[in-house]
């Protein structure tokens, strides 16, 4: 534990940290969102961290014997309870990830406590703070299918990514299962 405490941080947060004091007070109280931001294939989605549940290792997925709904992967185990998963790459369409995209799998566990549904995303770099006013409206000429699902863009430390719309998110995975 004590390793842990004494750990240098790390420089990304120092500088984050150092910009945000740097600032004056009235820009510094502006409200801000916190977002778990994911890679699912080649696409950057930001989750708003209310919606999440928890974040833990890829865990294993059973299937359901005639249960083929498009994007529906199976059924896992979380802290001891049976949680539905999807595959968000299916179910949104996207197209695959490059060779020269690292994978380091994570499982995502969104919604509520109570009846949480699961997704194995790529990459998850950590949860970031996100200025509301730094919300920009989808351009016009998105077309593909995370527009369904998205509310917004946000620009993060690892480039643009999507903001989820949790309400449009829901809507879409219950219909899987209707």
């Amino acid at each position: 534990m004590s390793r842990l405490l004494n750990r240098d941080p790390d420089p990304t947060t120092v500088a984050q940290a150092t910009k945000a004091i740097a600032l004056p007070r009235s820009s510094r109280r502006e409200i801000q969102l916190n977002v778990l931001l994911v890679r699912c294939a080649s696409e950057w989605f930001a989750l708003p961290a209310s919606c999440v549940v928890r974040v833990t290792r890829v865990t294993a997925v059973h299937g359901l014997p005639h249960r083929t709904a498009h994007g529906f992967r199976g059924l896992t185990a979380l802290s001891g309870a049976v949680v539905p998963v999807v595959d968000l790459v299916a179910l949104l369409r996207l197209l695959p990830a490059g060779e020269q995209l690292t994978r380091t799998p994570r499982t995502v566990a969104i919604g509520d406590a109570a009846s949480p549904w699961a997704f194995e995303a790529d990459e998850v770099p950590g949860v970031f703070a996100i200025a509301h006013s730094a919300i920009s409206p989808l351009p016009v000429t998105v077309a593909s299918a995370p527009s369904r699902i998205s509310k917004g863009l946000v620009l993060t430390p690892h480039g643009s990514a999507s903001l989820i719309d949790p309400e449009r998110l829901f809507s879409e995975l219950t219909q899987l299962l209707a």
